[in-house]
């Protein structure tokens, strides 16, 4: 993001700035090269696959994935045009690239920063409604209003970077022939002005804005756990095994999905204790069962969401206070760093390109099961339906027309 993402320094920097030591330069690329190659492999990588598995799967277009789609677009372009020209610029210690393009790279870098940040606060607040007020939401949680929003993420990151556009140049070395790209601001004032606004903008109201959301939906997670967990106290035979009681036998029809169940003993008679049940018991049973899986699932999704904000506060958090700190202590700052401390920081931040897909894609069944039927040989046709509980569930057909069934747990919904 220009400076902040670039992370070049004040002026009386470059014009002081001597040749770095050659057994600096060797040492830098032979740690940095590697980590930065794996990063960027990985980082398009997943940004590829999460891209094509969403717009390939047309059961997938809901507005929690239309906004991660656009994440991940994000990314990706945060990948290309950050990881490249970073790594290119801390191991020359110069912009080879020439002045359009010392305009044009730092603009997209901010400008992709912004629209990522942005993207991760509108997942936020739309699950916010969503699994916490999901009546008042029904209405505007539409495809058209995501939609809206993104296109308001987009318009409102390429306006607020343009002043990188305008204040970006090529500024010479005192080595001949050797040029830095940074913004040369009217006055040194405007320029702190500017990272501050930065350090608001893209970072703390974004941290402060996700763990005020998500907080709140874990508090409620946390009180359907206590909820449960009364059920469960009250539940009918809840002292009694599960497996020594019931069999269920999932049946695919052609016109439905039925779910049918059988009090059958002698299926395990050799193998279990078995236990007759009349149907109130076996529909209690399922219940407290069901009621357990259930717990798990919410207590995993309260790990999911501080995970979430945690991996953006690490990320991103030393690279906005590194640029900050840069502003008013430049030399202090270039001494203890080094050649090379800068450039981890920043990798830092770009690993959050890699770790999007893991967190909010690829950690979630449903995905998962999309992802599989989208780069599968053999593709699997997918039903969906529900379970005799009244919850979702998903089943496919694989070509020898067996049948799996899984229900979808709460990790699931929660990027439904």
């Amino acid at each position: 993001m220009g400076t902040n993402s670039t992370f070049d320094y004040p002026n009386l920097t470059y014009h002081n700035m001597t040749s770095p030591n050659p057994q600096s330069v060797r040492l830098g690329a032979k740690v940095l090269i590697p980590l930065y190659s794996i990063i960027f492999v990985l980082s398009v990588l997943g940004n590829v696959l999460v891209i094509v598995t969403l717009v390939q799967n047309r059961r997938m277009r809901t507005v929690t994935n239309a906004f991660l789609l656009n994440l991940a677009v994000s990314d990706l372009f945060l990948a290309i045009f950050c990881i490249p020209v970073t790594l290119v610029g801390s191991l020359l210690r110069q912009f080879i690239f020439g002045e359009v393009m010392c305009k044009i790279i730092p603009y997209l870098q901010a400008t992709t920063v912004s629209v990522s940040a942005w993207t991760l606060v509108a997942i936020s607040i739309e699950r916010f409604f969503a699994i916490c007020q999901p009546l008042r939401s029904r209405k505007w949680q539409t495809l058209s209003h995501a939609y809206k929003m993104i296109a308001v993420i987009w318009v409102a990151s390429i306006t607020s970077m343009t002043p990188i556009v305008v204040w970006s140049s090529l500024i010479p070395l005192l080595e001949k022939g050797k040029f830095k790209c940074r913004e040369a601001w009217p006055s040194v004032h405007s320029e702190k002005i500017f990272t501050i606004f930065l350090d608001v903008y893209l970072f703390l109201i974004p941290l402060v804005v996700m763990t005020a959301t998500y907080t709140l939906v874990s508090i409620r997670l946390c009180e359907g756990i206590q909820l449960e967990l009364q059920n469960q106290k009250q539940g009918y035979l809840s002292h009694m095994s599960t497996e020594d009681k019931i069999l269920l036998n999932y049946k695919y029809n052609a016109q439905q999905l039925q779910s049918t169940t059988t009090n059958n003993c002698n299926l395990h008679a050799k193998a279990h204790r078995c236990i007759p049940l009349t149907k109130k018991e076996f529909n209690s049973i399922v219940r407290v069962n069901s009621s357990g899986r259930s717990l798990a699932a919410k207590q995993r999704v309260i790990k999911m969401l501080f995970v979430m904000v945690l991996e953006f506060f690490i990320c991103w958090t030393p690279l906005h206070l590194i640029n900050t700190l840069v502003q008013f202590y430049p030399q202090v700052i270039y001494q203890a760093m080094g050649n090379i401390g800068i450039p981890i920081i920043q990798l830092l931040a770009y690993i959050s390109a890699c770790c999007n897909p893991v967190t909010y894609c690829f950690m979630h069944c449903m995905f998962r099961n999309a992802f599989i039927s989208a780069f599968s040989c053999r593709r699997k046709k997918w039903v969906y339906g529900k379970a005799s509980d009244g919850s979702d569930t998903s089943l496919y057909i694989s070509p020898q027309n067996t049948i799996k069934q899984g229900k979808i747990s709460h990790d699931c919904l929660l990027f439904s």
